[in-house]
Order: C-alpha cells, then structure tokens, then sequence
C-alpha cells in the first residue's frame, strides 16, 4: 500500500518564472514544483539594471508575481517598485527638507495603489512652503495615476519620466535635491477590507479612551 502511494507522488521539476513582455519576458529564476500551477501566487524581486541592462537602475528592485502559467513558464505581472532603502539615505544630506510621503491612490483601469514619493530639497524648508509642497506633490500624483492604466503608469515610472514631470512643476516652488518614487505597490482590496474589520474593535477602543484634544 505504502509502495502505491509513493508511486502517486509526482516528481519535482524545475519550471521557469519570466518576466512580463514589457522586459522581453526574460526569465527571472526558476522555481523547483510538482505541478506548473503550483508556481500561481509566487513572488520575486529582480533588480531593475539586470533587466534594463542600465547600471543607474542598480538601486532599484521590481516585484514580480505568477499570475498564469502557459507552457510550463510562470508568467508575471509586476506588484511592486522599490528604491533600496540603503540609497534612501544616500540621498540625505544636512540643510536639507526630506519629504517622506506615503497614501492610496487609484489608476484609470481601477487598480488600488500605495504610492511613496520621496522629495529632498536642496535647502531647509519649513512652514507653510513645506506644507504645501506636500498638498501640491499628493494632489498631482493622484491627479496623474487617474489618468493611467497600471501598466502606462509602471512605464511612466520605470523610464524616469513621472519622476521628471513631477519635478518640474515643483522646482517652481523650492529648488529640490531629489524627486522620486521611492516605492508603488498594489493595495490587495480584500486583504486591507479584512485588516479593517479586524482593527475595528481596537480603534474604537482607543478613540474612546483618548483624551479631547
């Protein structure tokens, strides 16, 4: 009986994991399964110079994702963009205003996203100038992630060009240091729908125990 089972017991093999085409679906690692559609839901990061061949990308990881799988390849579609944290602080030098900024945002084909923009200035800035060159940076970057699909806006982000429209209204208000995207990464709508019901409790906990401000 024991002898059946075993027989039962498909082989490992080793299965490709490629990128999406807009990186000429290049193949990202290989992944050790019984089963091609055992590769669904798995992810990966990959620095963005191996696949653009540029080494000024070399800070820069993207998050891929097996979404189907045709041929025995995983096929990917991109979840996530990063600037490795350890180049975050390269970027900061004193006398100077980091703009840290993280919220949700929606594209055009209704994708829910949480995107960071990372903004240096060149100088100090405090007050009023700081607090609305924040209002201004969250309104136009939600103003243009509704205007693309997901796919033009990892384009857009990817080739440097959002970063640089960005920046061009901006230095009109404060000469600035650096203007990027330090992480986008889709919002999962059940996932955060879950983690809502589940805080819900504590935080009314919370808010009733907080003191009137």
């Amino acid at each position: 009986m024991a002898q059946e089972q075993l027989t039962k017991v498909k082989k490992k093999q080793w299965f490709p994991i490629v990128a999406p085409k807009q990186f000429g679906e290049e193949v990202l690692g290989e992944t050790l399964v019984s089963d091609p559609q055992l590769m669904l839901g798995k992810t990966l990061s990959h620095n963005l110079m191996n696949l653009t061949n540029d080494p000024k990308r070399q800070n820069i990881n993207v998050y891929f994702k097996v979404v189907s799988v045709e041929g025995g390849k995983g096929l990917t579609s991109i979840v996530g963009y990063e600037i490795i944290p350890s180049s975050v602080k390269r970027f900061v030098r004193r006398n100077s205003e980091k703009m840290n900024l993280s919220f949700e945002c929606e594209t055009a084909d209704n994708i829910l996203i949480r995107i960071k923009p990372l903004i240096i200035t060149r100088a100090d800035v405090k007050g009023s100038v700081a607090a609305k060159m924040r209002n201004t940076i969250v309104q136009n970057l939600a103003k243009t992630v509704k205007k693309l699909n997901y796919a033009d806006l990892l384009n857009d982000i990817i080739s440097h060009k959002l970063q640089s429209e960005l920046r061009a209204g901006l230095t009109k208000m404060y000469p600035l240091k650096v203007c990027e995207i330090r992480y986008l990464g889709i919002v999962e709508r059940e996932k955060k729908q879950e983690a809502k019901t589940e805080e819900a409790p504590a935080e009314a906990k919370e808010e009733a125990e907080a003191p009137v401000q």
